[in-house]
C-alpha cells in the first residue's frame, strides 16, 4: 500500500511540472547597446573656392547732361535768341535703370574661433548690367514764336565686369549655418555714351541738323558692403545667398559742340555739353563653394 501511494505522488509531481514551469518568468536575454555616435562639428577654417551667379541693377539715377555754354554768330539775325533756346532744349537727365546677369568665381580663406568666423574673399565676375534711355525736349526762341529748337538724345551705360576684395565676419547660428557681414574694395570696367541731335522747327535759313556724340570707358574703383547666409550641406561643400551694394564712382566726358550751320555752311548758333554717369548698384547672387580639407571634430 505504501508503495502504491508513493507511485501516485510521483505521477502527480511529474504531471504538474510543466504547468509550474509555465508560470515561472522567462530568463532575460541581454544584448549589447548600440555604440554612441556623437554629432559632428564642422570647422570653417581653411581655403575654399567656388562659383556664383545672380543679377545686378544700378541705382544711380542715369546719365546727366550739363550745358557748358552757348555761342552765336552775331552776323545772323536772331542768333542771341536761338542759343539760349538750344541750351533749354538739351535733356539734363536720362533715367536709366541698368540691370542684367552677373556670374563668376571666388576664392577665400576662413578662420574660426568658437562660434565666430572671419576671413578674406576675392571674386571676379562678368556682367551684362546695361541700359539706355531716350529723351526729347523743345524750346521756343525768345521773340520767334513760329520757331522751335529741339534736341533728341539717347544715353546708355554698361558694367562689363566686376570684382571685389573683401573681409568677412560672421557667426555660426548652428554648426553648419553661418550668417555674415562683408565689405571692402570693389572695381569694375564701366562705359557710358551720349548722342544729341538738334533740329530747328519753323522758318529758318538753316543747314542740316547737327549731331554730337561722345562716350567714355575705363576701370573704376570704389567700395562695397553687404551680407549673406552660408550653409554647409556636406563636410566640404557649402551653398550661400549674398547681397552686395557697390559704389564705383562715375565717368565724365565732353561732347563736341552742337553747332547749327546756316544754308551756306557758316556757324549760326550752338552749345557745349558735358555728360556724367555714376555706377552705384546692388547685386543679389547665390554661390556654391568647396572647402579644402574641412575638418570634422566629434562632439562629446
Amino acid at each position: 500500500m505504501k508503495r502504491v501511494l508513493l507511485g501516485a505522488v510521483a505521477l502527480v509531481a511529474v504531471g504538474a511540472a510543466p504547468a509550474l514551469a509555465a508560470d515561472l518568468p522567462a530568463t532575460p536575454v541581454y544584448t549589447k547597446a548600440p555604440a554612441y555616435v556623437p554629432a559632428p562639428v564642422y570647422n570653417w577654417t581653411g581655403w575654399y573656392i567656388g562659383g556664383t551667379a545672380g543679377g545686378g541693377w544700378n541705382t544711380n539715377g542715369g546719365v546727366n547732361n550739363a550745358v557748358t555754354g552757348t555761342f552765336c554768330n552775331t552776323l545772323f539775325f536772331g542768333c542771341p535768341a536761338f542759343g539760349p533756346a538750344l541750351a533749354a532744349a538739351v535733356p539734363t537727365q536720362y533715367g536709366i535703370n541698368p540691370s542684367g546677369f552677373i556670374g563668376g568665381g571666388e576664392v577665400g580663406y576662413n578662420w574660426q574661433t568658437g562660434r565666430f568666423v572671419w576671413g578674406v574673399e576675392t571674386d571676379f565676375s562678368g556682367t551684362s548690367i546695361n541700359g539706355s534711355n531716350a529723351q526729347a525736349l523743345s524750346a521756343v526762341p525768345a521773340g520767334f514764336l513760329s520757331n522751335t529748337t529741339s534736341v533728341a538724345g539717347i544715353a546708355s551705360e554698361r558694367l562689363d565686369w566686376f570684382g571685389t576684395v573683401r573681409g568677412r565676419l560672421g557667426v555660426t547660428i548652428t554648426d553648419p549655418l553661418l550668417v555674415y557681414a562683408t565689405g571692402g574694395f570693389a572695381y569694375g570696367h564701366a562705359s557710358s555714351s551720349t548722342t544729341l541731335t538738334e533740329t530747328v522747327g519753323g522758318p529758318c535759313v538753316c543747314g542740316p541738323s547737327p549731331t554730337a556724340a561722345s562716350s567714355a570707358s575705363g576701370i573704376l574703383t570704389g567700395w562695397t558692403v553687404g551680407g549673406g547666409l552660408e550653409w554647409r550641406f556636406a563636410p566640404n561643400w557649402t551653398v550661400k545667398g549674398e547681397y552686395l551694394y557697390y559704389d564705383l564712382g562715375s565717368v565724365n566726358y565732353s561732347l563736341p559742340g552742337i553747332v547749327q550751320l546756316n544754308n551756306v555752311g557758316a556757324q549760326f548758333f550752338g552749345a557745349g555739353v558735358t555728360a556724367s554717369a555714376s555706377f552705384k548698384g546692388s547685386i543679389a547672387r547665390v554661390g556654391v563653394n568647396y572647402q579644402f580639407g574641412a575638418p570634422v571634430v566629434a562632439k562629446y
